[in-house]
């Protein structure tokens, strides 16, 4: 689901502070779309994926393609490891 993807990155990424400054979206909405009390709407979707365009086909598909540009957090975390070692 795309609401659990989303959740995923919140867990990764930022705080929800972050993400209303970032977004513009009240601190307060993305709390309660992060704890199930709000339904996620395509604002959200929309200002997720200006931040962070390398996610928004794995935000809506759950894939990942990265010989388009289109990862994941997982994904690029992995690639930062293999490039490490």
């Amino acid at each position: 689901m795309i609401k659990d993807r989303l959740i995923s990155l919140f867990n990764r990424q930022r705080t929800t502070t972050w993400f209303e400054k970032q977004t513009g979206i009240d601190r307060y909405r993305w709390q309660n779309v992060r704890n199930g009390k709000a339904r996620l709407s395509d604002a959200e979707i929309e200002a997720i994926v200006l931040l962070f365009p390398q996610y928004a086909y794995w935000l809506v598909t759950g894939n990942v393609a990265p010989e388009i540009g289109q990862v994941s957090p997982d994904y690029e975390a992995s690639q930062t490891q293999v490039v490490k070692a």
